[in-house]
């Protein structure tokens, strides 16, 4: 199961790095994909996910261009997504569920890396399913959602949309609907901060970025929410250990 899980976030990537490209730009997602550079279009062998890069060396086989390394990156991640997907949860369709919601946020922070927007092409997938995933498991609770939406709800309307974007509150809805209850996004919050922090805190340091330089935020939630879904269990503990006292 884990390599069929595998496999099956590898394929998942090969589309989720079409998305990446076409989404931004408005453009449809269906159609077969092509060369960016020559507009060849991609024979099936030129289509394996992960091999196919390593196979053509990473580069087109008309006009030689080097392909970029954001293709292997996505297939591979997603790949070990919905393997820890399987991990995490053991149940076929309720792993499937989880998967395809690590894969979507995966998907969302690459695209705000990119282009500093999140899409609700994205977005609001990534609610249904999580959504859905809870139900399933039996942890939905709406004290998740009404957080994670209202905590950059509240921080869009304070700022007029300057510390975070309306798709924030979406993708902060899908979370919370992810996490279950409210204590879970409260935690998951927690650690997207710090490790927000910590990055940040880096780039200054080496000087990849500057103070008062914007900073994709989507990908701090996508990782804090990712670290808080692999801790869970303890996660848990901790709240019953506070419950406690």
């Amino acid at each position: 199961m884990s390599i069929l899980f595998f496999v099956l976030g590898l394929i998942f990537g090969s589309f989720g790095s079409v998305l990446i490209t076409r989404v931004p730009c408005g453009e449809s997602i269906c159609g077969r994909s092509g060369c960016p550079e020559c507009k060849k279009t991609l024979t099936p062998l030129e289509l394996i996910p992960l091999l196919s890069y390593f196979i053509l060396r990473g580069r087109c086989t008309g006009c030689k261009i080097q392909i970029g390394w954001i293709y292997p990156t996505i297939e591979l991640a997603s790949g070990l997504l919905f393997i820890m997907a399987w991990t995490l949860v053991g149940s076929f369709v309720a792993a499937l569920l989880l998967a395809l919601c690590l894969w979507l946020l995966l998907l969302i922070a690459f695209i705000d890396y990119k282009t500093h927007t999140i899409s609700d092409l994205l977005n609001l997938p990534l609610l249904v399913l999580a959504i859905a995933y809870s139900l399933l498991i039996g942890q939905l609770q709406t004290t998740g959602i009404i957080i994670g939406a209202g905590f950059f709800g509240v921080q869009w309307v304070l700022s007029r949309g300057k510390w975070v974007g309306s798709g924030d509150i979406i993708l902060g809805a899908g979370i919370g609907a992810l996490m279950g209850s409210g204590e879970r996004m409260v935690a998951c919050l927690l650690l997207i901060y710090i490790i927000g922090g910590i990055i940040a805190g880096a780039l200054l340091i080496t000087h990849k970025v500057q103070r008062g330089q914007y900073v994709p935020f989507a990908p701090f939630i996508v990782l804090g929410t990712i670290a808080a879904i692999a801790l869970q269990t303890r996660i848990d503990l901790l709240i019953d250990l506070y419950i406690q006292f």
